[in-house]
């Protein structure tokens, strides 16, 4: 969920971004050879690369749109979990917004001293960081009723999958922190990947379970 003061912030971000992605690309004679520099040396990308982390940022703006358009009250409880997820959100943006700076930076041939696997790395450490807070503070939030029906739990119900999701998040965040610092970088991204269809795999199954089952409230 996102409340108003960070789908500003978010959105001034991803037009920023935006914007410097198209001002790099105009510098370029060839839209398709990104100067880049690697350790193995010099080499290109392709230039549609400056427009990954704008993206990434607008599919999680996205999101939390969606969730406040599903979330239909109370209204007390929805600004609680708003203002309880503004620390991801924003976090989440701000380290889109430096990957794409020290592209462009490495592109034209600054920051040169940076190690771009470090930047990665530290990248998904400090995403996985933020993603263990968040899931600590998931089980202490509200129940708020959905505007589909079949999606709304009771409070005992509600309560259950609030705690697995705490648990799931923060084992989450650890294996991001893990796998930021013991694997190699080519393994990092499809690592993390698999364990996000996990986690939705295992939210979606319980949440199932839970519908199945007998509540126990009167």
């Amino acid at each position: 969920m996102i409340d108003r003061k960070a789908l500003w912030i978010l959105m001034l971000l991803f037009f920023a971004m935006t914007a410097a992605a198209i001002w790099r690309l105009s510098l370029l004679p060839n839209w398709t050879q990104l100067p880049i520099v690697t350790p193995r040396g010099p080499s290109t990308r392709n230039g549609l690369v400056l427009f990954v982390p704008p993206l990434s940022l607008l599919f999680m703006i996205i999101i939390g749109l969606a969730m406040n358009w599903l979330f239909s009250g109370p209204d007390e409880a929805i600004q609680i979990r708003q203002r309880r997820s503004r620390l991801l959100l924003l976090g989440t943006g701000a380290m889109t917004a430096l990957a794409q700076a020290v592209i462009i930076s490495r592109s034209l041939h600054y920051g040169l001293w940076l190690n771009p696997e470090n930047v990665a790395r530290a990248v998904v450490a400090v995403g996985g960081i933020l993603t263990m807070m968040h899931g600590n503070i998931v089980p202490k939030m509200p129940s708020v009723s959905k505007r589909i029906a079949a999606l709304n739990l009771d409070a005992w119900q509600s309560a259950r999958s609030r705690r697995l999701t705490g648990w799931m998040t923060v084992a989450f965040g650890l294996a991001m922190i893990n796998a930021a610092v013991l694997l190699p970088l080519r393994a990092m991204a499809p690592t993390v990947l698999t364990l996000c269809v996990a986690y939705y795999c295992v939210f979606i199954w319980h949440f199932a379970r839970l519908k199945r089952e007998s509540s126990l409230l009167p």
